[in-house]
């Protein structure tokens, strides 16, 4: 469909559609180039910075708990937990008010030492032990105490994410740090437990998140939030994205979330190996003002295209300018103007076959001169033959074949029609001699073949057979050229293709025989040489003319015979004796 439109659009057309299509393709790929670069570049920098920013957080998580856990590892360390502790082992219960007043000091030491932490219970089989500015809720023991639980399930895990208070009054949002006591002996049952409060922690954690739209989320390895989660998207709640955090201590990748993809950054805790500080940024927010570039991009294709199809015209008309004045000239000589010449300035393939245009004309001119100037009886029968060969139609079909060429650009083909036009004229003029060779003879309807395979493309091939020794043996010229036109109009032009032309000379009992066979549709044999032998004044041309030349220059011993099978073979012959040579008169 494409390629049937494109050969009905004019060349003009064609050059202008290129044009504007190579124009804006150029500038896409450009731009899409431009864009890619960018969202890379633009990619790599956001996820290398939100990396580094997720382990300063973490660094700076890392330093609270760390302080948290110094501050309780140094109460533990007092001598008044280390009394406290011996008591407890010792089962001396007298002593449970004096060292809950002992164990004041610590208590205030940990928490003036670190300000995160809301309140310290050690809670022993011998009753709980805490500070007095705190109100402890007596209704809930620690050992029914979910923290309880916890560390009895999990006694790997110190840390306890965001939940309600469920030791001291005022039901605050805590974060628990569990420890068991650091005593020479072990002690059964004893526990410290340190309330951390959860706004200092989550501000800890969210004073590093600065990088623009970036979030962090802080989950330990169930996939559980540490802090209140309402804003949590539910995508960081599916079992395959937390998977992939356990996959490494660190690291990121690319997760497709229901908004689109995200870039997620990722490090686990030191001092809560439970925990994973997580960081995620929406790509499409990310390469948002990348998307500037594309409408850039767009506006450029535009303007480009407009600009185009303005300067398509004006250029497609310049660049074909030679090319419609050599249409122009050779419209002239169709009218058979053969003074019409082409002149162009450029020096291009145009130009020059424009040049060879004009040396053929030239050439035309002087064989029509030629002819003109030779004696009229003896040149009568070479006239007309010369005539025949240039006729307008065979002339107008060459000059038609030799200008589509060139508009298809096939400047290959132009230059062997040229030549081979040339070399056709050339070999019939044969310097103004009526008598030529066998060898330059069928090097005339050799060319005169070449042109019309190009004419009719496809339609017939051919074979030309003589031996070395009778190309030089003296012959009529043009008495091939006839024959062969005869078979490709009235035998070969009806069939769609495989035509099949075979030329053979061969010199038996002094008589040279010239044979032309194709396989076209065939003609009646019996008639045609029954009209050759006495012509009326009716078809056959070119037939009779060359009967009437080969009896001019050889007498009756001459001639000319057809034979005939249909589609398969029909066969001209031409007779002609040597023995006796050519009457030198007629040379």
């Amino acid at each position: 469909m494409l390629k049937a439109w494109l050969y009905r659009t004019s060349l003009k057309k064609r050059i202008w559609l290129s044009f504007a299509a190579l124009t804006v393709f150029c500038i896409s790929v450009t731009g899409l180039w431009a864009y890619s670069i960018a969202s890379r570049a633009m990619e790599r920098n956001s996820t290398a910075l939100n990396r580094n920013v997720l382990n300063q957080s973490v660094n700076v998580l890392d330093q609270k708990l760390k302080q948290i856990i110094v501050a309780s590892s140094t109460m533990m360390l007092s001598e008044a937990y280390k009394q406290t502790i011996r008591d407890i082992q010792a089962h001396n219960t007298d002593r449970f008010f004096a060292n809950f007043s002992l164990l004041q000091g610590p208590f205030t030491q940990a928490e003036l030492t670190e300000n995160s932490i809301e309140s310290i219970l050690i809670s022993t089989p011998d009753g709980d032990f805490y500070s007095t500015g705190n109100l402890r809720r007596t209704e809930t023991p620690f050992i029914e105490s979910l923290l309880y639980q916890r560390i009895k399930d999990n006694p790997e895990s110190n840390w306890v994410e965001s939940h309600p208070d469920e030791l001291f009054a005022g039901n605050q949002r805590v974060i628990s740090l569990l420890l068991q006591p650091l005593t020479e002996n072990y002690v059964p049952d004893v526990f410290l437990t340190v309330n951390v409060k959860e706004n200092i922690l989550e501000d800890t954690v969210s004073g590093g998140a600065s990088l623009g739209s970036a979030r962090f989320l802080l989950i330990n390895k169930a996939g559980a939030s540490v802090f209140g989660d309402g804003e949590r998207p539910d995508w960081t709640r599916a079992p395959v994205f937390v998977d992939k955090l356990m996959e490494a201590d660190s690291g990121h990748f690319e997760y497709s979330a229901g908004d689109g993809p995200m870039l997620v950054s990722y490090a686990a805790s030191r001092y809560a190996g439970d925990w994973i500080l997580v960081s995620y940024l929406s790509k499409k927010e990310l390469l948002q003002p990348v998307r500037s570039i594309q409408w850039l991009v767009l506006m450029i294709m535009a303007v480009c295209m407009i600009i185009a199809l303005l300067l398509a015209r004006y250029l497609s008309a310049l660049l074909l300018a030679p090319l419609l004045k050599l249409q122009k000239t050779m419209s002239r000589v169709e009218q058979e103007d053969l003074d019409a010449r082409f002149q162009s300035p450029f020096q291009d393939e145009i130009g020059d076959a424009g040049r060879k245009f004009n040396q053929m004309l030239d050439r035309i001119g002087e064989l029509i001169l030629e002819v003109k100037d030779t004696e009229k009886d003896k040149r009568k029968a070479e006239i007309k033959a010369l005539q025949a060969q240039i006729e307008p139609h065979f002339l107008y079909n060459t000059l038609n074949t030799i200008f589509w060429k060139c508009e298809m650009e096939e400047y290959e083909d132009v230059k062997q029609m040229v030549i081979s036009l040339s070399a056709l004229f050339r070999l019939g003029l044969n310097n103004g001699q009526e008598i030529t060779t066998v060898g330059r003879e069928l090097e005339h309807v050799r060319q005169y073949l070449i042109l019309q395979q190009q004419c009719y493309e496809g339609l017939f091939e051919y074979t030309i057979s003589a031996g070395t020794e009778l190309l030089e043996l003296p012959v009529l010229k043009i008495i091939i050229q006839p024959l062969v036109e005869n078979s490709i109009l009235h035998g070969l032009k009806e069939l769609r293709g495989g035509g099949i032309i075979q030329i053979s000379a061969e010199l038996a009992e002094d008589t040279l025989s010239i044979r032309v066979t194709d396989n076209g549709t065939g003609m009646d044999a019996d008639k045609l040489n029954a009209w050759l032998k006495e012509p009326s004044g009716s078809g056959g041309y070119a037939l009779s003319n060359i009967c009437s030349r080969l009896q001019l220059y050889y007498g009756k011993g001459a001639g000319l015979s057809f034979r005939s099978r249909p589609l398969l073979e029909t066969e001209a012959v031409l007779s002609i004796p040597m023995e006796g040579g050519v009457n030198p008169e007629h040379r």
